[in-house]
């Protein structure tokens, strides 16, 4: 053999052995991109289940449109919905006879008066029947007691739900509406408790086959709550808020001082107090208690806009309202108050923040809302979290899951609160709502008018927030009355109705 033979033998062993480790190298990068890819898609998955299980899954389990729920409706009777005082307040009749569950009806004794709240189970489900459907035909009583239940009765019986809400307490605070529209809510302060949520027009529920066209034609919509779904002008009320950005930003606030002549001046435009009353010189006690539009303006033009529209996110304004029971799953019945002052806007002017400060203009709260304030400020500002249900329990009254009372959050500091109590203290003293001074028990309040955009009949909203003590007990309110003639209908006589039960 050649040399030159040899040595192309050779180079081409070696080409031949160069090119093995590139296939042999590319096989490896190949064998790795695959590894990669699928451990990425393996840990996505599991990342994916983990976010159901912990996220997601009660969501999808408990939604009433979920298939598997429908059919576990099928074969337990559903469960009673009960009111703190034992009253029930929705319960299914089984017609006598279980053979058939498709033929029971569900009953809600109180009717118009829980409506709102309870909600309903046809025509979809609403209210506390939504937010506990999953609870209601599930039964949780043990494997004896089901055998037994199922021996003596033939069928199984979901379990019960017991409510914060008080019967009589609510049904004082529906007929304290008159023919009013309106919304009422009542909480514990030191609880979280809610123990009324009422609401006008209403409807009774077991006749909603009857009259659901109706009802969805109605523009006076009965089917709303409007004491958490209600977003209303706020009018004076809304000056809690106006205060305590005005404190915030000037340490010496308890210097204040402004001189009422009954309609202020500004450089161009006017404001007035109620009736042009003339309130003279005004401390910011006096101006709380006597709640003088001039002298309001007159802060929140001084506020520095930062500072306002901080102290409106502390109270919850923009932000989702903590109140789970009724967060549903086909509508939002807990809706927070609208509050911005954003100076780059083409409404942004002296006039459009002078009537922002008094609770007009863009300015939107809901009962819900103003409650949960007025919570904080009786709780040395700490908000506890609000709820509706107290506890889940079996047919047999075996406990299944109870409500802990914890706190919510921190709205105002000790001292702010402190402050705010002794003007609302006032505002029933000797100021707008004087009438509560006579009582056996202590209020503490803020009375608001808000005046409706494009009103030709001069009807306002009334309003009533604030809270109530007697010995160890306290409860806080918070009352709109909608579009009623200035003077015709009061929300602190609703308020007073609530509390005189209460505590009387």
């Amino acid at each position: 053999m050649s040399r030159r033979t040899s040595q192309l033998r050779s180079e081409g062993a070696n080409i031949k052995s160069g090119n093995g480790k590139k296939i042999k190298q590319k096989r490896n990068v190949q064998a790795v991109v695959t590894t990669l890819v699928f451990t990425t898609i393996f840990l996505y998955m599991i990342g994916y289940y983990l976010f159901f299980m912990f996220h997601d899954a009660e969501t999808v389990v408990t939604n009433s449109k979920n298939p598997r729920i429908e059919e576990k409706a099928k074969t337990i009777i559903r469960g009673t919905i009960y009111s703190s005082d034992g009253e029930k307040l929705a319960y299914t009749d089984t017609n006598g006879t279980d053979d058939n569950l498709e033929d029971d009806v569900r009953k809600y004794p109180y009717g118009k008066v829980f409506a709102q709240v309870v909600g309903y189970t046809t025509k979809g489900f609403t209210g506390l029947e939504d937010v506990c459907n999953y609870d209601l035909i599930t039964t949780d009583t043990n494997v004896l007691r089901q055998i037994q239940q199922d021996f003596d009765e033939g069928v199984l019986r979901g379990n019960d739900v017991q409510t914060t809400l008080n019967a009589s307490l609510q049904k004082t605070a529906y007929e304290s509406l008159g023919e009013n529209r309106g919304g009422i809510i009542v909480m514990d302060p030191d609880t979280g408790e809610v123990l009324v949520s009422a609401s006008k027009p209403s409807y009774d529920p077991e006749d909603l086959d009857e009259i659901w066209k109706e009802l969805n034609e109605k523009s006076s919509a009965p089917l709303m709550n409007r004491s958490t779904q209600g977003q209303y002008l706020p009018g004076s009320v809304f000056k809690i808020v106006t205060t305590l950005a005005y404190m915030r930003q000037n340490t010496k606030y308890s210097n204040f001082s402004y001189h009422c002549d009954g309609v202020a001046q500004f450089n161009n435009f006017q404001l007035s107090c109620y009736h042009k009353n003339a309130h003279g010189r005004e401390t910011l006690e006096n101006a709380f208690a006597y709640s003088c539009n001039g002298a309001f303006a007159t802060m929140g033009l001084d506020i520095d806009t930062k500072i306002f529209n901080a102290t409106a996110d502390d109270l919850l304004f923009n932000h989702s309202l903590p109140l789970e029971d009724l967060k549903t799953q086909n509508a939002s019945y807990v809706k927070s108050g609208v509050f911005s002052l954003d100076e780059s806007s083409k409404k942004y002017n002296s006039y459009y923040v002078a009537e922002s400060s008094i609770g007009q203009q863009d300015v939107l709260v809901s009962p819900a809302q103003m409650v949960m304030i007025a919570s904080a400020i009786a709780k040395n500002g700490v908000l506890m979290k609000p709820h509706l249900i107290d506890a889940v329990k079996t047919h047999s009254g075996e406990t299944v899951q109870e409500t802990k009372v914890q706190e919510e959050k921190q709205l105002m500091t000790k001292k702010e609160a402190k402050q705010l109590r002794e003007y609302m203290s006032a505002v029933c003293e000797y100021g707008t709502a004087k009438e509560f001074s006579q009582k056996s028990y202590t209020v503490y309040g803020k009375t608001g008018t808000a005046d409706l955009t494009n009103n030709p009949d001069g009807k306002i909203n009334s309003w009533f927030v604030g809270y109530a003590k007697k010995d160890n007990k306290r409860l806080a309110v918070a009352v709109v009355l909608e579009n009623v003639y200035n003077g015709s209908s009061s929300a602190k006589n609703c308020a007073g109705d609530i509390f005189d039960q209460y505590f009387d």
